[in-house]
């Protein structure tokens, strides 16, 4: 019996013991936590300023900021959610109409601004869910104008109004929010970036894709493909095969970085160094429809495909795959659903907005893929020719891309069009001009971008006839692709004193830009002042 007793005193002290052990653990969790959380505060001196903000990296910052539009987004991910569920109730136009009616009274009848705002958005959601595109369009410029303080709100707007086909109210928008951010919005700048690429503003989507990159610490891979895109367009491969690399290194992943990189190689001349980079992303992300397409296109040309071209194509995708099932890669694109405006969604506008026509976009670049061959010895040149210029030796520079042209006749793309930018940058525009009408000259069709290039010397040396014959050209060979090559023209024939001819470039630059649905505000004022001067 006494053992039995001392048994059992023996469990209830072990059992004491057992729950002291456990709070005192508990305890000593909770107070080293709560130091954790203290530590991690910043320490604010006098005068508010914290010691520990001036020690945080630009790569901290920029994760703070990214964080901050993040939770900014998921704030409205609800409204969002509400947005779409409702949108998916239209199923017929008499319910649509009857809904309709009912928001514009509730928006009407709001209580404050977050909540019209929410309406509104929910009216835009609506109007494309019944294909009323033209009164959604409207909704949403109305939302534009408003002036209040949401910098998500305009961001999303921009987006919406992107995906609805009206530009220049995106742009704007885009503006409004990275103003209100006070210049501190790298999703804003990428995406108003692509939009001034669309409109043929190099310069000025240059500039906004840069701010969106010095922002990020150039560790933005979407606003590195784009402004890779913007240099491609000027003719600039050096320039755009650096971003691209730099796209790749931040986003290994980046399907449309890597072909356009490839490609780019290729045409620089490079084509064994093109296709390695693809076969290396195959073996690490696995086989896609593109990829093996892109690596066709530079070992075959854009002829049919025949069995030997698949043959050799096909290698290395199919080692990837034995290991690697293809990868599903997120894209971003300016194709948005339904409820776009509604989503607050960071992600960047694209320019293929959706598949059919990224296919298409796809079969373009195939065809005017422009493969250069050269010697080694060349390209070595070509390659010194272009650090220089990246250093700033421009006089250094000029000369490595005078040897390359040397050694190939005069012509050899690549180094002409950027011997010419390193002369315009040295103000030797005589030269500069020389060496662009070389190319354009030569190979003309296959790089019109020249004919462009080269009104622009003419009109730095006041050469305005010249330029105007050389913008003419450029016009021809882009045809509908860019309308800003007949503001050049327009400029040049008015201040070559032609009136007449300045208004009828006016006026066609202003009928293709209604045919592409985005007419600007000032071209009424700029089409009333040389009427009057052709008057004259």
């Amino acid at each position: 019996m006494q053992v039995a007793v001392n048994n059992s005193n023996q469990r209830a002290g072990a059992l004491r013991f057992s729950l002291s052990m456990a709070f005192m653990l508990v305890f000593c969790f909770a107070s080293a936590q709560a130091q954790s959380d203290a530590a991690s505060k910043p320490v604010t001196g006098e005068g508010g300023s914290s010691s520990s903000a001036e020690q945080t990296s630009d790569v901290q910052k920029t994760r703070a900021r990214r964080t901050a539009e993040t939770t900014a987004a998921e704030s409205e991910a609800g409204a969002s959610e509400e947005v779409s569920a409702a949108s998916e109730e239209v199923t017929a136009p008499e319910k649509g109409v009857d809904r309709l009616s009912a928001l514009r009274a509730q928006i009407a009848d709001a209580r404050n601004a977050s909540e019209r705002t929410r309406l509104q958005r929910m009216l835009v959601d609506y109007l494309v869910a019944l294909n009323r595109k033209s009164e959604a369009v409207n909704e949403l410029r109305a939302m534009s104008r408003e002036e209040r303080l949401d910098p998500i709100g305009f961001y999303n707007i921009g987006n919406a109004l992107a995906r609805l086909g009206d530009t220049d109210t995106a742009i704007d928008a885009y503006r409004k929010a990275i103003n209100q951010r006070h210049g501190n919005y790298a999703r804003a700048f990428n995406n108003l970036g692509v939009l001034l690429l669309r409109q043929g503003r190099w310069d000025d989507a240059q500039q906004a894709l840069i701010s969106a990159l010095r922002l990020e610490n150039f560790h933005y891979s979407e606003a590195s493909y784009n402004l890779g895109r913007v240099y491609a367009a000027r003719g600039e491969a050096d320039l755009a095969i650096r971003e691209w690399s730099r796209a790749l290194a931040v986003q290994p992943d980046h399907t449309d970085a890597a072909i356009a990189l490839a490609r780019a190689l290729a045409e620089d001349g490079d084509a064994e160094k093109g296709i390695a980079l693809l076969d290396r992303f195959i073996t690490r992300r696995g086989p896609t429809s593109e990829i093996i397409e892109a690596r066709r296109e530079i070992m075959f040309g854009d002829g049919p495909v025949t069995a030997t071209a698949t043959a050799s194509a096909a290698p290395a995708a199919s080692a990837a795959s034995r290991n690697t099932a293809p990868p599903t890669i997120a894209r971003d694109n300016s194709a948005m659903s339904a409820a776009a405006v509604s989503s607050p969604s960071t992600k960047p506008v694209k320019a293929s907005p959706s598949k059919s026509e990224k296919s298409d976009n796809n079969k373009r670049a195939a065809a005017s893929l422009r493969r250069l061959t050269v010697d080694r010895e060349s390209y070595d040149w070509l390659k010194r020719a272009r650090q220089a210029r990246e250093e700033g030796r421009g006089e250094e520079a000029a000369t490595f891309y005078s040897r390359v042209l040397a050694r190939n006749g005069g012509v050899f793309a690549p180094a002409n069009l950027e011997l010419g930018f390193v002369l315009s940058g040295l103000k030797r525009y005589d030269e500069a001009a020389q060496t662009f009408a070389a190319l354009a000259g030569r190979e003309g069709s296959r790089y019109p971008i020249a004919y462009y290039h080269l009104g622009r010397q003419y009109e730095l040396l006041g050469k305005f006839g010249l330029a105007a014959e050389a913008y003419e050209k450029a016009v021809a060979a882009y045809g509908e692709e860019n309308p800003q090559f007949l503001l050049d023209l327009s400029r040049v024939r008015e201040k070559d004193g032609n009136a007449g001819a300045a208004l009828a470039a006016m006026e066609s630059y202003v009928r293709l830009s209604q045919k592409l649905g985005r007419v600007p505000d000032w071209t009424a004022e700029r089409l009333a002042e040389l009427r009057q001067k052709a008057k004259q």
